[in-house]
């Protein structure tokens, strides 16, 4: 058995994903940019707002699409996301072929619902759904929103909802409340959110980039 060959082609393999890896963070780290000070969490001054509703911040609707799996159109491309009700991979079950888009669809930009699991996601593409899926809007979304606002809307819906009667219903949605942290003038301060979020990620990038540089130096050792 020719071992060095096995432990050099595994170093290979190995260096290679460390360099992709490598590249994917710095890209990363540069797009959020440098990290800003704000104040902690703890430090902020937090108000009750409706989530929905017409004196709400955000808009909620049943999807465009709630296809039954069974009805999904099959081809060889497959590109648009499924988005079930399911707690993993940001709620998508698998992805299926343009003609799904015939049943409708919603756009890019929103965060996604699961009644029955209290599951809650953003979406960055055009995507068809599942059943009982809901569809959270508002022209102040983001992606770095989303993250801060998601775990909330999860916690409350935990808290209120469960299987069976109490079900998270549409109507049942609109009259839950969120606690935000708010500007000096008492509303919800968006720019903080934010800025936490990128924060937090810029945190977590710049931990995984010294494991990497770390792992260089030990081999060099």
């Amino acid at each position: 058995p020719d071992y060095a060959y096995m432990a050099e082609y595994a170093q290979q393999k190995r260096d290679t994903m460390f360099a992709k890896y490598r590249a994917y963070v710095e890209a990363r780290i540069a797009e959020l940019g440098k990290a800003v000070e704000i104040p902690a969490l703890n430090e902020k001054e937090w108000r009750k707002f409706s989530a929905f509703g017409p004196s709400g911040l955000f808009e909620i609707s049943t999807t465009n699409s709630s296809i039954d799996s069974i009805r999904l159109i099959d081809r060889e491309k497959t590109i648009v996301p499924y988005v079930t009700r399911t707690d993993m991979n940001n709620g998508i079950a698998r992805f299926v072929s343009l003609d799904n888009l015939s049943y409708g669809s919603d756009c890019a930009g929103c965060i996604t619902v699961g009644l029955d699991t209290q599951t809650a996601f953003w979406q960055p593409h055009v995507f068809v759904t599942g059943q009982n899926i809901q569809v959270i809007t508002g022209n102040k979304l983001s992606f770095y929103l989303a993250q801060f606002l998601i775990p909330l809307f999860k916690s409350q819906m935990r808290a209120k909802f469960n299987w069976g009667g109490n079900g998270a219903t549409l109507g049942r949605m609109r009259r839950l409340e969120l606690m935000l942290p708010v500007t000096d003038s008492g509303e919800p301060d968006y720019e903080y959110m934010e800025q936490y979020v990128k924060n937090m990620m810029l945190r977590k990038y710049q931990q995984y980039l010294e494991f990497i540089n770390r792992q260089n130096v030990t081999e060099v050792d």
